[in-house]
Parts: C-alpha cells; structure tokens; sequence
C-alpha cells in the first residue's frame, strides 16, 4: 500500500516541481520583453534661466586679443519662454540683438553693472545670430575692433519628446 501512495507523491512533487519551472521561464520572458512603445507627447514649454557673458581673451592686464560671446551657442525649445541675462564683463560698452527675434538690450557698459535680463517666448524653430548693434567708435570705447567677429547662434529646436 506504500508503493501507489509513493507513486503518487513521486508524481505529484515531479509535477509541482515542472510547473514551478514553467512559471520560472514564463517570469523570466516577461522581464526579458521589450516594453511597449510610449506614446511621444510634446514635453510642455517651460521657462528658463540662460546666461551669456561679453568678454574678451587675451594676456591677464593687457589689451585683448579678441571679444567674444560666452557660451556662442544657446539652444532652447520651442515654445519655451527664455529669461536671458546678458552680462558685459570686457571695458567696451556693448549691447546685444537676437536677429529675427526682435530681442535688444540697452547699450551695456562694462563690469558690474553692465548687465540686463531679456525675456522672450521662443516661438520660431531655427538658428538666429545674435550680436552686439552698436558701431564701433574708440573714441568713446563703444564696441571693440573686432566687432564683426562678436558673434552667436540661438538654435531653437522643435522639440517633440523632451528633453
């Protein structure tokens, strides 16, 4: 009488163990699955903080090399609304126009006070120059030499998925 019921508990423990590892092998493809695709929504417009420096290189308490802008590329979304601080660290007096956006500054003078903050929405996707306006005059140390070379790109990118 021992034999059938030891069959039966050979049968049942074999039987419990092949389902335990079906149910192994079924987690694991689960996990192992690529998740299904996400829907792309377009992130929401946000407002955002950006700062651009004029400065100028050269030796440390000599006349500057060059002026340039820092960082000469910003990039934002569209949609976006971008408050922009734009600091003028050189002795020249500059200013500042986004072209295509009709974004200006004042005339900004040079260290500490020479700063402004813009806001504008950035609502046209492409790539914009910004530069500085005023003409270069020594005599009244407005702008500098090289003028024509102080230049940098807003790229405003139609961005669909976030960032």
């Amino acid at each position: 009488m021992d034999t059938p019921r030891s069959a039966l508990r050979s049968t049942l423990a074999g039987l419990s163990l092949v389902i335990a590892l079906i149910a192994i092998a079924l987690s694991l493809l689960t996990l192992a699955a690529p998740s299904p695709p996400r829907p792309a929504s377009a992130a929401s417009p946000v407002t955002i903080d950006l700062s651009l420096l004029i400065t100028s290189s050269g030796a440390i308490g000599g006349v500057a090399d060059s002026h340039l802008f820092d960082p000469q590329m910003l990039v934002v979304r569209r949609g976006d609304t971008v408050r922009l601080r734009v600091m003028n660290q050189s002795f020249f007096r500059h200013a500042l126009t986004i072209t295509g956006y009709g974004v200006r500054t004042g005339e900004l003078t040079g260290g500490p006070q020479g700063f402004e903050l813009v806001t504008f929405t950035a609502d046209k996707p492409g790539i914009f120059e910004y530069r500085c306006y005023l003409p270069h005059d020594p005599a009244t140390a407005t702008c500098a030499p090289d003028h024509d070379r102080m230049v940098g790109h807003l790229v405003v990118i139609d961005g669909g998925s976030g960032r």
